[in-house]
């Protein structure tokens, strides 16, 4: 997500978060974790460090981020407390971007692929946010595939959490009672809604109060719609080469999409809904299907109101006829802030993390967020992800395509379709006039 993307990456139960204490503005070195970690305790005086984090989403419970990953942290490093704030995507951004301005910031924060976000890799390692994390030797694991979209001037500034999707998520007890299923092109789509529809069935559940899940759907058809007629499209916009208010490219995904909100097939009073509001409806089984990302594969798999299997499939935004593609992206993970003091545990935590065989990694491959490219776990995959990754290694998968823009083209891309979707009079031509404006607003910056 960033998405993030994105990314990355929103569930049930209480919003955990920890107080986060600010960062001191001692610059960070390209020395070895090491010897930073044996200067950082003799100056101090104490062997004890607390380092801070804050990333993106919804805790969930025996949440990753926010309860096994500090445990286990601890139980490697007795001497380091990790502390983790985890945030709504939206309050995130905000919260980062007040941090970074005043020069508070948590040790750790989440960024994502290239240009991905208000906390894109390149953006906040441009503007010298981010330390180089070169040194850290698990990045030889990641691989080139996997640090490339998150490096800068050809520095590595984060590491991937593997592999995430956007998807449909499908109630497998509904599919069956009303005798459908998993649709292969847009036309077969439509009408599996339509037949839920009129069955009395609310199709698709959105919390889109908080916009930023509008993109879940987008991507996904976008990815079969704009990607497969011009791979080049996001870096031709750079160029004036193409642009956004191009026909039947960010035009006909946006009136594919409008289809889903005239026809009630997305529920009408998404706009009051929150993103976690949503998945429990899901859950509660009060919809069908939803639109969001392998990230939120735990809460959508929670226990809710009913009991019913569960499935997942890549919106099929395809012509008939044409291909299926999916929407999968490099994860959005951990980074470091360049003015932390404590920069030699952050890697000394990330070392562990990302090995491929720690019990952290596997605690972290075994949570179900992402699917892993490198040791324990690459070779076992969630049954729900294994048509995303068939389609991963068939070369039929396209990024998310917010990773191709300048942070803030998505969030005018909401905004506008917030409106339209409100029932103002916004149209799609005035979507992609005003993501074409905003493109240029901000690549000329």
């Amino acid at each position: 997500m960033s998405f993030k993307k994105m990314g990355a990456i929103l569930t049930m139960g209480a919003l955990l978060v920890s107080t986060f204490a600010g960062c001191s503005n001692g610059q960070g070195g390209g020395t070895s974790t090491a010897s930073q970690a044996s200067a950082a305790s003799a100056s101090s005086g104490s062997t004890k460090t607390s380092v801070t984090m804050m990333f993106s989403g919804t805790a969930s419970p025996n949440d990753f981020e926010t309860q096994v990953l500090p445990k286990l942290v601890h139980q490697k490093f007795p001497d380091i407390t990790l502390e983790v704030t985890k945030l709504p995507d939206d309050q995130y951004y905000t919260a980062l971007k007040t941090k970074l301005a005043s020069g508070e910031c948590p040790d750790m924060i989440l960024a994502q692929p290239k240009y991905a976000g208000a906390n894109s890799v390149i953006g906040l390692a441009k503007a010298g946010y981010l330390a180089p994390l070169d040194d850290v030797k698990a990045l030889q694991k990641v691989g080139k595939a996997g640090t490339d979209p998150l490096s800068y001037n050809g520095k590595v500034y984060a590491f991937p959490e593997g592999i995430s999707t956007l998807g449909t998520y499908y109630n497998k007890n509904t599919f069956s009672k009303y005798g459908l299923s998993v649709p292969k092109n847009w036309d077969e789509f439509l009408s599996v809604c339509k037949k839920l529809k009129v069955s009395g069935v609310q199709p698709i559940v959105m919390g889109d109060k908080d916009m930023y899940v509008m993109q879940f759907g987008l991507y996904q058809i976008a990815a079969c719609q704009v990607y497969p007629n011009n791979m080049q499209f996001d870096d031709q916009l750079r160029t004036g080469k193409t642009k956004f208010t191009d026909q039947n490219t960010w035009d006909k995904v946006l009136g594919m999409y409008k289809t889903l909100y005239d026809n009630g097939y997305i529920e009408k009073n998404s706009l009051g809904l929150s993103a976690q509001q949503a998945i429990q409806k899901f859950i509660d089984g009060q919809a069908a299907m939803t639109f969001d990302g392998s990230f939120n594969a735990t809460a959508l798999a929670a226990k809710g109101g009913v009991d019913f299997n569960r499935g997942y499939f890549p919106l099929p935004g395809n012509d008939k006829g044409k291909e299926i593609y999916a929407a999968v992206a490099m994860g959005a993970g951990p980074a470091i802030y360049a003015k932390s003091k404590n920069i030699a545990a952050c890697k000394q935590i990330l070392e562990y993390w990302f090995d491929g065989e720690s019990d952290l990694w596997k605690a972290f491959a075994d949570s179900g967020k992402v699917v892993v490219t490198y040791g324990y776990g690459s070779d076992k995959v969630n049954p729900l992800f294994q048509p995303f990754v068939d389609l991963y290694k068939q070369n039929k998968s396209i990024y998310w395509a917010n990773e191709g823009w300048p942070a803030g083209v998505e969030s005018e891309m909401e905004a506008q379709l917030s409106g339209m979707v409100g029932g103002q009079k916004t149209t799609v031509n005035d979507i992609t006039k005003a993501m074409q404006s905003k493109f240029e607003e901000l690549n000329a910056g």
